[in-house]
């Protein structure tokens, strides 16, 4: 190994995170990285594959941390930064696509840093265990859906707008069965362009296979598509966007009508299709916490006279928060 680093990933390299705030290990979608002591020479290391996590113990550690691991391909693999993928060690996800933990244990990291041995002194065991795999945990990671109905794969473009929203460099990952909480994003303001009475939220890298049916009342979901039911037929409308960690309902006031409804979102993607942002910046990521169920309160209203306005004559509030993440 060199440059203080051991990598978990497969042939695709994908970006590995360069900050690991425990010290030890981090991970992002598709790759995983271990800190070792010295920066070149070598290590001794232990694989092990278990079918749940097993019982965590430090007796004869240094170090033991736990992240989780998110495979597209489910082939991860062991190697040094620079290095080949070495065929003595296992795959470490053999059961496919999915999630899955990986507790890292170290032990002799802080002998010599400065040290290029030939010889061991620094040791680890590296434990990984499927958390969520097989068709379901292949479907909401999108992987080989395009293929079964006949659509163009767009996995790769869903992978890339990921890792860059996501800015990997500042997620240590996340410890395994550990759902994240992230502060709430600032709220947004812009436009939608509604067209045959509809306001979609959608995945803008994947069309849905199925989508709900123009709603009688404000606003209807099936999975990965939401519409909401707009008053003109065609042209721009309002659009605020709000997150919420609760979803309680605080005072709001001037909106005419208000309904609520909860949807799921299988690749934890979800944009309003067409959102131009009052301040120019991209369309926000309604769901940005991952794949999962959330509530979506809908608050619309109308202007009399907006016809005659510069600003769209009706508009649309848009409060989100999760209520299962990853499922």
């Amino acid at each position: 190994m060199s440059h203080h680093q051991m990598l978990v990933n497969d042939e695709t390299l994908a970006d590995h995170p360069s900050h690991v705030p425990n010290g030890l290990t981090a991970s992002a979608p598709g790759a995983a990285v271990i800190r070792t002591g010295i920066h070149t020479g070598v290590v001794d290391v232990t694989v092990q594959l278990a079918d749940a996590p097993p019982a965590t113990t430090a007796e004869g550690w240094d170090e033991v941390e736990e992240v989780e691991l998110i495979t597209f391909t489910g082939e991860m693999r062991l190697r040094g930064l620079m290095g080949h993928l070495p065929e003595a060690l296992p795959n470490l996800t053999p059961h496919g696509p999915g999630r899955y933990g990986m507790r890292v244990h170290a032990r002799g990291r802080d002998i010599d840093p400065c040290a290029v041995p030939s010889v061991p002194f620094e040791f680890y065991l590296v434990t990984i265990w499927p958390i969520e795999v097989g068709p379901k945990a292949r479907a909401r990671l999108g992987v080989g859906v395009p293929e079964e109905l006949g659509l163009p794969d767009k996995s790769a473009e869903i992978r890339r707008w990921a890792r860059e929203h996501a800015r990997p460099e500042n997620e240590p990952g996340r410890p395994a069965g550990h759902v994240a909480s992230p502060l709430p994003p600032t709220p947004v303001m812009g436009t939608a362009r509604a067209i045959e009475h509809r306001l979609r939220i959608v995945n803008p890298y994947q069309e849905p296979t199925t989508g709900p049916a123009l709603p009688e009342g404000l606003v209807a979901a099936a999975p990965d598509v939401v519409v909401i039911r707009t008053l003109k037929g065609r042209g721009a409308v309002g659009v605020h966007v709000r997150w919420d960690l609760s979803g309680a309902r605080g005072p709001v006031s001037r909106w005419e009508k208000v309904e609520e409804i909860e949807f799921v979102t299988t690749t934890g993607i979800m944009q309003i299709e067409g959102m131009q942002t009052r301040d120019g910046s991209p369309p926000p990521n309604l769901t940005y916490q991952g794949a999962g169920r959330y509530g979506l309160r809908v608050h619309g209203r109308a202007r009399p006279g907006g016809g005659l306005s510069n600003r769209p004559g009706e508009s649309y509030l848009l409060v989100v928060w999760p209520i299962t993440l990853g499922a």
